[in-house]
């Protein structure tokens, strides 16, 4: 009897032990603007975009319009395929106008499927298909060809497209994240928690609300939430809090609260163990290098440019010089008298140029006589 109790608690053990727990998200990744990386979780395992997709969709609308192919202003005409998109979308008739901004405030904030190929089909020089092609050829451009793969231009599932699922991973996410905060006219949009927008000629208002939850939460500014039911709950997140500007990209949530809280578990866990350090100043000398022949003995260099580093407390910052040894007088304002590096933890993490800032005329012969007088 006793060896069937023993034996009973150790299937219990190997079961207790055994059980792997199964997250309620499918991926994730915190990074800097930099592209460092401090928390990934299957970054590189594929997955529906669900309407994550949309970001690519406006930063390639928005490069035509850099580009003068396009205007924000323009009336974008409305059809049946933008009509007929599905899921998630705006007030919309075959035949009506929109504004090109305000379809992008309507993809961006409200996450309008309708809209997104209304944009997509204007900017493509009608051709929805066309479209996605150049969402993939920017995919490419970035380096991103392996990471994500567009097939539509929102990000529908297949039994509402016909086509294949839009797919990529969180590392591929995070890095096109990266891509669209340099797009400034985008960060403006992807940071309205709500507005209004409606058809040309119409007295008729369209209310949008971001699906964006987090907004003004540690500093976030955009960037684009996605669902449908194979995707489960995605969201790339950017925020700028403490001087230091993050992506968080969260894919496959069960609920929008399980992907919403473990966006906000990361960001809590690296503003608490991280901090951005300020190596360099361009107002703050680096050393000082004597001046043979000078009317001043001494010059200060300084770096040419500033820089701070995502650093722990325990992290090992140092900065070593390579300098010239002297200089000779006349020294002139903005020469270069060396470098510098920077090294975090051993690796080199920055380089710069040092520079003086003052003019260091040579002694004349008076200077010189007034010097030896004074050291009698």
């Amino acid at each position: 009897m006793k060896k069937k109790v023993i034996v009973g608690m150790l299937l219990m053990a190997t079961f207790a032990f055994g059980k792997r727990e199964v997250p309620d998200y499918k991926a994730y990744i915190l990074g800097d603007s930099k592209g460092n990386v401090y928390y990934e979780y299957n970054d590189n395992k594929e997955l529906p975009l669900a309407s994550v997709t949309k970001m690519m969709n406006i930063l390639v609308v928005l490069d035509e319009v850099h580009k003068g192919n396009i205007h924000m202003d323009d009336l974008v005409p409305i059809d049946w395929e933008a009509v007929s998109a599905g899921g998630s979308s705006i007030p919309m008739k075959s035949g009506e106008k929109f504004y090109l901004r305000d379809l992008m405030k309507a993809a961006a904030i409200k996450s309008a499927n309708n809209a997104a190929y209304a944009m997509a089909k204007y900017a493509g020089g009608g051709s929805t298909k066309r479209f996605v092609q150049m969402m993939n050829e920017k995919a490419k451009s970035l380096g991103l060809q392996n990471d994500l793969e567009f097939h539509t231009p929102a990000g529908l599932p297949t039994h509402m497209t016909h086509k294949p699922m839009d797919v990529g991973t969180a590392k591929g996410i995070y890095k096109l994240s990266l891509e669209a905060i340099k797009y400034k006219d985008y960060m403006a949009i992807a940071g309205i928690p709500e507005t209004y927008i409606r058809a040309y000629g119409s007295d008729e208002d369209i209310f949008l609300k971001s699906t964006n939850h987090l907004l003004g939460t540690y500093g976030v500014f955009g960037i684009k939430t996605g669902y449908h039911t194979r995707a489960g709950f995605n969201m790339s997140v950017a925020s700028t809090e403490e001087n230091i500007t993050t992506v968080t990209v969260v894919l496959g949530g069960k609920s929008i609260k399980i992907r919403d809280n473990k966006i906000l578990d990361l960001m809590g866990k690296f503003h608490e163990k991280y901090k951005n350090k300020e190596i360099t100043n361009t107002s703050k000398s680096l050393i000082d290098i004597p001046v043979k022949d000078g009317v001043k003995n001494f010059v200060e260099a300084y770096p040419s440019k500033n820089f701070s580093e995502v650093v722990t407390k325990n992290s090992d910052v140092r900065i070593d010089l390579d300098r010239d040894i002297t200089l000779e007088a006349p020294v002139k304002s903005g020469t270069v008298v060396g470098k510098y590096v920077v090294y975090k933890d051993g690796q080199k993490v920055f380089q710069d140029k040092l520079i003086v800032k003052d003019n260091i005329s040579k002694k004349t012969l008076l200077d010189k006589i007034k010097e030896k007088i004074q050291n009698i």
